[in-house]
């Protein structure tokens, strides 16, 4: 039975680590620096203040501004807001196709106009009728602009945004001329043939572009691509490019009058190049609580706070981001200056963690500049410490929550007795700082929710917690928590009982964190229960759990070129530094700092006394595709391998016969029910991945032949 638990152990993990790789992050939220609400005050940020804006450290561009005027409590119309953008000139990453208008507008890069000039030296302008969509009122998002080099052939299209497709039809005997068709959702709108290999050829013979009316702005360049060379195989044919344009298809339009959420268009200069905004018609009013739409993406988020007039409201901007993606939320750019010292905290990098409501967030970050490097051990310096913070089921009372490494973790219960402090009451020992470690906190919260016999209640980390009986007076429920579908504890809850305090009404499950004993870290409070015909049913209204696993801040653990120096449990502060790491701050470099934390310097063609390299440090958030679209990936596989014979469509029923027909996985379920349901349950967690049932069924055929062995 040792091969048996091995194989076992093996597919768990397998099919863990498929379930890590495809979870996703919903939403990315960027904000900006913090600012309180009070009478006459008088906001403006731009994007070297508020990471939401678009903006090009490489070039130094984006012009995107807010200026906020607030009167009582209230941005008044039509002046209380005032939105401000100015395109500018930048040079095509290709940069034989010379320059174009760049404009940063809704917190996101778009194109404005083609910069004028001679087919040599201004192609895409040359080649197109209309160069300036401002001219018309309208602007189109910036989808490609890269010169990356890619080589495609006869049977692999080169993929474009927005479902365009350029495919190789035919190239000549001497590989000079490319006969090439751009699709778009599979059908053919566009053919032209491009001269790469020729003697003497210039930037048209070179370039492929398609040029169609965008609203009313006649012929204009959308799409371009930079041949380097091709060539004539036996086989297939194939083609390199070195440069890739493309906008929208999708004009957004910037004619006066348009509303974008409260804010409304008052004036648009095509010579200029500029466009202004207020929020004429609307007036906003700061109050508690609130996340309310300023314009598409950005909006302003108001502390869920008694203010007064010693502690005003809080409040910021935020950009809301929910398409799939990699983003940078940076912090405020700086310059590399010798002997400069250069500061990030909560309100000047908004990568690290920061709650509103309460004010908690102490992660910093300080920089000394030696020359252009930061010096080791001090060059470096981070420094965070813990805050006490109430639970959103308030009966519980405290903790002490603390930022690291841009994220939110646990430190230390707050003691105290039973009724004011029931979960450090329940544990044994209370302060994971003690010991040298953390853990993250993945679930406060007070929403009611109701679960049943047939519904547990899901919680992070693979655990539910199960209904297993109430009573017939409805008094006492019997539970059970279960991780990765295996019992782990159980326990009698009476929520409904004559007089029932905190401790009859919470559930609470305990264990070893490292070094640390039988602390809580799942706490689930009943807020009633019954018991019905069919089946049983409790309202919970407040949940707490953090990690199983501890993350380590010993003296001296190194989290890549940082390292820790002091971990201090009575002022519940921790310090790192770059000991042993000195770190070079040169143009165009992205590097780790530490965890995902990142320094990012600019791609700068001058760097002087006058014009120093600019920086920044990022943190890097991915919000990943939903499963759906995933999940086609593994069904396509056996088309590519005969692109003849299979027809895709009527090849997917037989992909999916597998899920619904797996006898084999079944037959040693029903033989060892324990050792096998562990895997059963991570098959209903991870749908839509046919590698689960490959797993499942070599699991089940290597019992089998050990079982008969023995």
């Amino acid at each position: 039975m040792t091969k048996v638990t091995a194989i076992t152990l093996t597919a768990l993990v397998l099919l863990l680590a498929s379930a890590m790789a495809v979870s996703a992050v919903d939403m990315v939220e960027i904000r900006g620096p913090v600012a309180t609400v009070e009478d006459g005050a008088v906001y403006t940020w731009d994007p070297q203040d508020f990471a939401g804006f678009y903006y090009d450290i490489d070039d130094n561009i984006g012009t995107e501004s807010i200026t906020l005027t607030i009167t009582g409590n209230v941005l008044d119309e039509p002046t209380g807001v005032v939105y401000q953008t100015k395109a500018q000139k930048d040079t095509f990453d290709y940069e034989e196709w010379g320059e174009f208008w760049t404009i940063g507008f809704l917190a996101d890069e778009y194109f404005a106009a083609y910069v004028d000039g001679d087919r040599e030296t201004a192609y895409l302008a040359f080649d197109s009728t209309d160069i300036n969509l401002m001219v018309d009122e309208q602007l189109s998002k910036v989808l490609i602009d890269d010169d990356e080099e890619r080589t495609f052939t006869t049977g692999t299209p080169l993929k474009l945004m927005e479902d365009y497709e350029l495919a190789i039809q035919a190239i000549d005997l001497d590989g000079n001329k490319v006969y090439v068709q751009l699709m778009k959702d599979g059908a053919v709108v566009d053919s032209a043939v491009v001269e790469p290999s020729k003697d003497g050829a210039g930037v048209q013979d070179k370039t492929y572009t398609y040029k169609k009316w965008l609203g009313d702005t006649e012929k204009i360049v959308v799409i371009a691509v930079h041949f380097k060379n091709a060539f004539r195989g036996t086989d297939q044919d194939l083609a390199t490019v070195d440069g890739i344009w493309q906008i929208s298809d999708v004009v957004t339009d910037v004619e006066e009058d348009t509303e974008y959420g409260k804010m409304t268009v008052q004036t648009v200069d095509a010579g200029t190049m500029s466009i202004m905004m207020n929020n004429e018609d609307n007036k906003i009013t700061l109050s508690k609580n609130k996340k309310q739409e300023l314009m598409e993406s950005i909006k302003i988020v108001t502390a869920d706070q008694d203010a007064t007039a010693e502690n005003p409201l809080r409040f910021y901007l935020m950009k809301e981001i929910t398409e799939p993606g990699t983003y940078e939320i940076r912090g405020v750019v700086k310059e590399v200056v010798d002997g400069a010292t250069i500061e990030w905290d909560v309100s000047s990098f908004a990568g690290f963690y920061y709650d509103i409501d309460d004010d908690l967030g102490r992660e910093k970050i300080e920089m000394k500049i030696t020359g252009n490097v930061l010096d080791e051990p001090n060059g470096v310096i981070y420094t965070t410490e813990a805050q006490k913070d109430t639970f959103d089921y308030e009966e519980w009372g405290e903790f002490w929550t603390i930022g690291f490494l841009a994220d939110e973790y646990f430190a230390s219960y707050v003691d105290g007795n039973r009724e004011t402090a029931y979960l450090a009451f329940d544990s044994t020992d209370i302060n994971l700082m003690v010991d040298e470690q953390l853990s993250k906190v993945l679930i406060d919260d007070d929403e009611e929710r109701t679960f049943t016999t047939g519904t547990p209640l899901e919680l992070e980390e693979d655990y539910e917690l199960a209904i297993q009986a109430i009573d017939l007076d409805g008094n006492k429920v019997y539970v059970q928590l279960m991780k990765d579908g295996a019992v782990v504890d159980s326990a009698v809850v009476e929520p409904s009982k004559d007089g029932a305090g905190v401790q009859d009404k919470t559930y609470t499950y305990k264990k070893w964190l490292g070094d640390t004993e039988k602390i809580v870290t799942i706490a689930v409070h009943f807020k009633n229960a019954f018991r019905g015909t069919d089946q049983d049913l409790a309202t919970v209204d407040g949940i707490w759990q953090i990690s199983d696993v501890v993350t380590d801040v010993e003296e001296d653990t190194e989290y890549d070129k940082m390292t820790i120096q002091s971990v201090d449990a009575g002022t519940m502060s921790i310090m790192m530094n770059n000991e042993d790491n000195k770190i070079t701050l040169s143009k165009n470099k992205d590097q780790l700092l530490m965890q995902n934390i990142r320094i990012k310097t600019a791609d700068q063609d001058v760097i002087n006394n006058e014009n120093p390299l600019r920086f920044y440090i990022y943190e890097e958030a991915v919000i990943e595709a939903e499963e759906e679209e995933a999940a086609p990936a593994p069904v396509e596989a056996p088309v590519a391998e005969e692109p003849v014979a299979e027809e895709p469509v009527a090849e997917e029923p037989v992909a999916e016969e597998p899920v619904a027909e797996e006898p084999v996985a079944e037959e040693p379920v029903a033989e060892e029910p324990a050792a096998e349901e562990p895997v059963a349950e991570e098959e209903k967690g991870i749908p839509g991945f046919e590698a689960v049932f490959a797993l499942t069924g070599l699991l089940a055929v290597s019992y089998l032949v050990l079982r008969k062995r023995e």
